[in-house]
């Protein structure tokens, strides 16, 4: 029975690193105004999917899940690739240096997760004053059909641009923080798991557990805190079921 004293405080830090992740993603809808139990089951099934669906593959059912809870595509849709942007940009802030100063090159996975970061700020940074001169030129200079339609749908993407702006206005270096906290502290509970099995943990481990997130091969740590981790929402899922059935039988 090995390091059976270290079970409370990985539990606790578990415990603490997936408030800090929900609360990362509850900033980021904070103006949905989302009532906190709906929420927290919300977080607790899509994360769950998340780590049962390899690739990530699971935000596609977070995207539906906020979409039905708030009753606005964009939001669902928005929130999640907002989500995702600033965990990808915790993650960039290891995954680049590791590999310019050690691999001497960046790898697929860190490539891809570069593009969509650049791609992200790149729609955002450009939208604004895109939309102003095209605006202003269409209204000018074109009465055809194809202007009409071309007007709308810029119209549609600046309900989007807002919809962004209003999702992350003033929150962003919280979001930062939080994302920054939860992998720190996902980091701790990695260490833990790699002294149980009795393997080094270092800078290229943590690398090779990032990478496991987004290839079919997967670490022995990925794969030992992966279990851990759905086990305990699995059961978090179950309990808030439990709950609520007992709630609609005393109803």
């Amino acid at each position: 029975m090995k390091m059976l004293y270290l079970v409370p405080l990985f539990l606790a830090g578990l415990f603490v690193v997936h408030v800090l992740k929900m609360l990362r993603f509850y900033l980021v809808l904070l103006e949905q105004k989302i009532e906190l139990k709906k929420f927290t089951f919300l977080y607790l099934k899509t994360t769950f999917l998340n780590l049962l669906i390899p690739f990530k593959l699971g935000e596609i059912y977070r995207i539906y899940c906020v979409i039905k809870l708030t009753d606005c595509t964009q939001v669902g849709i928005l929130s999640v690739v907002l989500d995702r942007f600033f965990d990808t940009f915790i993650l960039l802030l290891f995954l680049l240096p590791y590999d310019l100063l050690v691999l001497r090159g960046l790898t697929w996975i860190t490539g891809t997760l570069l593009i969509f970061l650049l791609l992200v700020m790149l729609a955002y940074r450009m939208f604004e004053p895109t939309y102003l001169y095209l605006n202003e030129y269409l209204i000018r200079s074109s009465r055809s059909k194809r202007g009409i339609w071309i007007l709308s749908f810029m119209e549609m993407l600046r309900e989007w641009y807002d919809y962004t702006k209003d999702l992350i206005k003033g929150r962003q270096y919280l979001i930062i923080f939080c994302s920054a906290l939860g992998w720190i502290g996902e980091a701790g509970l990695l260490f833990m798991i790699s002294g149980y099995y009795q393997i080094g943990f270092g800078v290229e481990e943590s690398a090779a557990y990032i990478q496991s997130i987004f290839s079919a091969e997967k670490s022995l740590i990925f794969t030992a805190y992966n279990r851990i981790s759905m086990y305990i929402l699995f059961a978090l899922i179950l309990l808030f079921l439990c709950i609520r059935l007992l709630r609609r039988k005393k109803q």
